[in-house]
């Protein structure tokens, strides 16, 4: 049986007869099309914008002055949807929409002058696997007023968990998580992430995965993106008991990462934007926005190979207007240096320095753990940036250390401490505050 479908023209593209919008929709659409809103809160048109190619865009009018902020869900599809946004043809940053449900408020760029401006809002990553469709769909677009984004936000960076995950009866892990969570407001926490060893070692029931994966739920459920790095306890070079499973292959079983990816996919990760191999988290990116600019916090494998080096520099180097966070397990020592052996990897923490880290004026951040208990170090990049680089490992058998670090971009300044909420216990001793860190904006 044939089925007449009504359509009716709004901003230059269709929507279907059950849209009973109160206004017409905003936009102008490009190899795309106006849709009925599934997201909430439901726009005044009753509709949004959806693009499903890296040709599709979404083109409005706005008058005022100051940033812009999108509102958007997306379609997760082994990572989230990332958009570009042009004010007036001039390219002033992208987002990524990590939700498929809540449009949210995405801000993108610096401000703009007063005035009537064309904005535009194109897919910039579009992928498609038999399963699913990766599409964004844009419900609005307006300019934020100069002066009201709180410029104070934080992140938190998560120890070496390794010995919070051998026996199923041990709280720490999941306290907190849960702590996290509770205090997500007071913290207005953005990231979460980890600097490795999540487990200690894997078992045929992979029980040491789980406990870790059950963890990190209260973390998903809030909808807070994280990055965990890998360390070599989360690869198969580590066997039962902490020793090498089997020592003739571990510069090989060090990169057999099978079961880590397992239990923690580009999905559960929520603002992942690109990867270094298809469906491994081993080397990703993810992006935010907080405190008015753009952030990213790049994730490597321990040691890593050169090619993945490279793919870094080149993430990077694209994304000249995000600060950059790297990530990896083995980067600074416990009194603060730069280790210098690439054990059984590929290359060592000051190879990563020499062509990555101090390379380039955007990465203002290193996080490590694998060795010592925490430190801290300051380098000067080539292009006269400082990078800060924090190691917080612990291996604590009696509480659950996190690494808090609160950026202000409107005093140029972070904040750093570490806190242990199963026994509320303030590590004092490692607290550190800097200014002019020189935020990319």
């Amino acid at each position: 049986m044939a089925v007449a479908t009504v359509v009716v023209i709004a901003g230059g593209a269709f929507v279907g007869s059950t849209a009973s919008a109160a206004e017409a929709s905003p936009f102008t659409v490009v190899d795309g099309a106006i849709r009925t809103a599934t997201g909430t809160p439901v726009p005044a048109s009753g509709t949004h914008a959806s693009l499903w190619g890296n040709s599709s865009y979404a083109s409005t009018s706005i008058s005022g002055s100051g940033r812009v902020v999108i509102g958007a869900i997306g379609d997760n599809c082994q990572g989230w949807p990332t958009v570009q946004v042009t004010v007036d043809g001039v390219n002033v940053g992208q987002t990524t929409i990590v939700s498929a449900t809540s449009y949210g408020t995405y801000p993108v760029g610096a401000a703009v002058g007063a005035g009537q401006h064309t904005v535009r809002i194109q897919l910039v990553n579009d992928f498609r696997a038999d399963s699913c469709d990766r599409n964004v769909h844009i419900a609005s677009a307006r300019m934020e007023t100069a002066g009201t984004t709180d410029p104070k936000f934080s992140f938190a960076v998560l120890p070496d968990t390794q010995q919070e995950v051998l026996g199923s009866s041990d709280p720490r892990f999941l306290n907190r998580t849960n702590w996290l969570v509770q205090n997500r407001s007071a913290l207005d926490l953005r990231f979460v992430t980890s600097s490795g060893d999540v487990v200690n070692w894997d078992t045929p029931d992979h029980a040491q995965y789980v406990i870790a994966r059950n963890a990190m739920r209260p973390i998903e459920n809030a909808a807070i993106p994280y990055a965990l790095a890998l360390g070599n306890h989360d690869t198969q070079a580590t066997g039962v008991g902490g020793s090498a499973r089997d020592p003739a292959r571990t510069r090989e079983l060090i990169r057999d990462t099978s079961v880590f990816n397992q239990y923690f996919t580009v999905s559960q990760y929520r603002a992942v934007t690109g990867q270094f191999e298809a469906g491994k988290v081993d080397n990703s990116y993810s992006t935010f926005t907080a405190g008015g600019v753009q952030w990213m916090v790049l994730t490597l494998e321990l040691w890593p190979r050169v090619a993945a080096v490279n793919w870094a520099r080149s993430v990077v180097a694209a994304n000249p207007r995000h600060n950059v966070i790297v990530v990896t397990h083995d980067y600074i020592d416990g009194n603060g240096a730069i280790e210098q052996s690439a054990g059984y990897g590929a290359t060592s923490p000051q190879y990563l320095f020499d062509n990555l880290v101090k390379q380039y004026a955007n990465i203002r951040f290193v996080f490590s753990g694998h060795t010592g208990i925490a430190a801290n170090r300051v380098d000067t990049g080539v292009n006269g940036n400082k990078i800060y680089s924090f190691l917080q490992t612990f291996h604590s058998n009696s509480t659950n250390p996190v690494r808090l670090v609160e950026v202000d971009t409107a005093a140029n300044s972070l904040r750093t401490w570490i806190y242990a909420p199963y026994t509320n216990r303030s590590f004092t001793e490692y607290d550190r505050s800097f200014t002019g860190i020189g935020v990319v904006r």
